[in-house]
């Protein structure tokens, strides 16, 4: 019995954006501790970029060459791109139990698949979708929220007034760390960014905008007792002069600038992975249906248009988070 087919996105080599084609494939099937979900959306990642063969604008020059060498060497070991998304459950492997059909969820898949009509992922990494945001809202949520969550829930914990400065706050990172640091925590919250995207960046709880074009925001009077860099964007260096005695640095990004490589023991640098799990979309789910957070979305693209979509996320201006609509 031939398997049934479906649409999707899919790479053969790395390389540019160019490489990645719109293909018809065979629908995966669950295994037994797997769930197979209809897929309605998904969102370009800096993994999803990584993998195919792209890198940071902020990564230097020498590692960008060095792993270029590496990545044309090597054929990819994933075929099909994407890792967050959001769908319907529409089959059961036989052992999941804590699951039904029609349930809708949305979740981080670490191997990828996600560009794509149908992925097959393990129960345990799904979360149950917020019941206020639709489909390609929730498919934002993945892949952004999860450094930002990770940098104030697990690392810096601030207290209602400290003052938080986030870099590169208009950004699908810095967006979801703007609002946790007001919202959640009762932070008073500055954002760095470009002009055009000042007023989002208010709007979504930043008390204060610093346009990063006109003003040196490493040069100011103001102390922070929490720096966010949402994308690497600056040295640790320059952003310890405005620094509290007690204050921290977090990087998502600790080794985008070379300096910050022997900056790394220092006690107030860290650097924060995504924490991507089930519990950590349940808390997301929790703080977005309370109104919160929401995320913030740039542009979507259709399937067939993932290569553009990777383009226009690979300039860095993107205002929130490019998701991808899956039909």
């Amino acid at each position: 019995m031939e398997n049934k087919k479906m649409k999707a996105i899919v790479y053969h080599r790395h390389g540019p954006p160019k490489v990645l084609l719109p293909q018809e494939v065979d629908m995966p099937i669950p295994k037994e501790d797997e769930v197979l979900i209809r897929n309605y959306g998904s969102s370009i990642n800096t993994a999803d970029v990584f993998y195919r063969g792209g890198y940071p604008k902020v990564m230097p020059l020498a590692i960008k060459g060095v792993l270029k060498l590496i990545m044309r060497l090597r054929k990819p070991r994933r075929k099909i791109p994407g890792c967050g998304f959001a769908g319907e459950i529409v089959s059961l492997g036989h052992k999941v139990t804590d699951w039904q059909v029609g349930d809708q969820v949305y979740g981080y898949a670490p191997k990828g698949g996600a560009c794509a009509q149908y992925l097959a992922v393990p129960s345990s990494i799904i979360a149950k979708k917020p019941s206020n945001l639709s489909f390609l809202e929730a498919a934002a949520v993945p892949g952004g929220a999860g450094p930002a969550l990770v940098a104030f829930r697990d690392v810096t914990r601030p207290q209602k007034g400290m003052e938080v400065l986030v870099i590169a706050a208009s950004g699908g990172i810095g967006t979801f760390g703007v609002q946790i640091a007001k919202h959640v925590y009762g932070a008073h919250v500055t954002g760095v960014c470009g002009p055009s995207n000042q007023s989002m960046v208010k709007a979504i709880g930043a008390d204060a905008v610093i346009d990063y074009t006109k003003t040196d925001y490493t040069k100011g009077d103001k102390k922070y007792d929490i720096i966010f860099d949402a994308i690497g964007a600056n040295r640790f260096s320059l952003c310890e002069k405005i620094l509290s005695d007690e204050g921290l640095y977090v990087t998502v990004n600790p080794v985008a600038r070379l300096g910050n490589v022997f900056k790394m023991k220092d006690r107030r640098f860290k650097g924060v992975e995504a924490d991507e799990s089930a519990a950590a979309l349940n808390l997301l789910r929790e703080w977005i249906e309370s109104g919160k957070v929401k995320p913030v979305i740039d542009t979507v693209y259709p399937l067939n248009k993932t290569a553009e979509a990777h383009r226009h996320y690979e300039t860095g201006h993107s205002k929130g988070r490019v998701v991808i609509s899956i039909d």
